[in-house]
């Protein structure tokens, strides 16, 4: 009996001995529900023509009672067994949660039932019996810690496409396209199709990530440069290609905590450890090792007072944003930007770091 659900990044890269007729896959991907349920199916239904023993189903739609019918319907024209998934299960599993105790408290049938949901908790009745009895595959990728999913990245890139990228690249490549299983997949694709075989800082750099990236990025630097009225131009395409002001200071916001971050542990260290340098900082703050210089030109050019208010300004901008003030989010956004860029503002707060 398994302890606790295993990993779907893990699945997707290993060969599979003997899989249980009952597996739940749930998680907050998508597409790595999608590639875990993919594999499954292969392993049940391996040829082509046994396509007409798969039935899949919406779970907002479909009740018990099909199921059932399914699960216990025996093909007359092949070896295969049944298989029977059900997408977006959420609803279904809570509409029918002991009628599926049952079946896998009872189960021995050849027929294979597949879940694919988002939630899946963990101490419930059911979710016991499914480790149990079957299989239970955890498909978060954005919640993951940031060295599993660079890890991963470079060995799905070598499984998937004979791709090589050391770990610096990676975690350039996860920066760039966020914690996105199916874009990083589609990054690694386009670089598959030039026919190279290694995959370089300099490539990522030129072909990964979209325009908005670089326009978020673009607004950080000209601010921390001094150069207001560049970092504001950024804003306004942002804001006329379709984003808020919300969404924008989400964007901007995980760069400055960073940074604010790396400044807490720079000059107050924790009680008992001993003094890192300003690149350590960076890189337990979570600043990828290809960024760690650029990072620390930024941190110095803010100032150690400054950045120290860093988290406060993104707080306040914040609750301001969503209705603390009577204020124009844009006007938040843009003061937050002019502020980052104007010692004047904040007079002694450039002192260097």
């Amino acid at each position: 009996m398994a302890t606790g659900p295993e990993s779907g990044l893990e699945f997707v890269l290993t060969d599979v001995a003997k899989l249980p007729s009952f597996c739940v896959v749930y998680g907050d991907d998508d597409y790595l529900r999608r590639l875990v349920l993919q594999k499954l199916r292969h392993y049940w239904l391996p040829e082509t023509d046994d396509d007409f023993c798969l039935r899949e189903f919406d779970g907002n739609d479909v009740v018990w009672t099909t199921i059932e019918k399914e699960l216990t319907t025996v093909s007359m024209f092949s070896s295969s067994p049944r298989v029977v998934i059900v997408e977006g299960a959420d609803r279904f599993v809570s509409q029918h949660r002991g009628e599926l105790e049952k079946f896998l408290a009872a189960s021995s049938g050849r027929n294979v039932l597949l879940l694919s949901l988002a939630q899946w908790p963990a101490n419930t009745r059911l979710a016991k019996l499914a480790l149990e009895k079957g299989l239970v595959l955890d498909c978060d990728f954005a919640r993951r810690k940031s060295h599993e999913l660079v890890s991963w990245i470079v060995r799905w890139a070598k499984h998937q496409h004979n791709l090589s990228l050391d770990r610096a690249v990676a975690e350039m490549l996860l920066e760039l396209v966020g914690p996105v299983c199916g874009l990083i997949d589609q990054e690694l694709s386009k670089f598959a199709g030039l026919g190279k075989k290694t995959i370089t800082a300099e490539m990522v750099t030129a072909l990964t990530g979209t325009w908005r990236t670089k326009a978020v990025w673009d607004v950080i630097n000209s601010a921390l440069a001094g150069k207001p009225a560049d970092s504001l131009r950024e804003i306004h395409k942002l804001l006329d290609a379709g984003e808020t002001p919300l969404g924008i200071l989400g964007m901007i916001a995980p760069m400055l905590r960073r940074l604010h971050g790396a400044t807490q542990r720079y000059v107050f260290p924790p009680s008992g450890s001993r003094r890192v340098s300003l690149q350590e900082a960076l890189a337990e703050a979570g600043v990828p090792r290809f960024a760690l210089k650029a990072e620390e030109e930024r941190l110095r050019k803010l100032g150690r007072r400054r950045a120290l208010k860093l988290l406060r300004w993104l707080r306040t901008a914040d609750a301001t944003m969503k209705g603390a003030l009577p204020t124009d989010p844009r006007l938040v956004l843009e003061r937050l930007v002019v502020v980052l860029g104007h010692v004047d503002f904040f007079p002694g707060d450039s002192d260097p770091i």
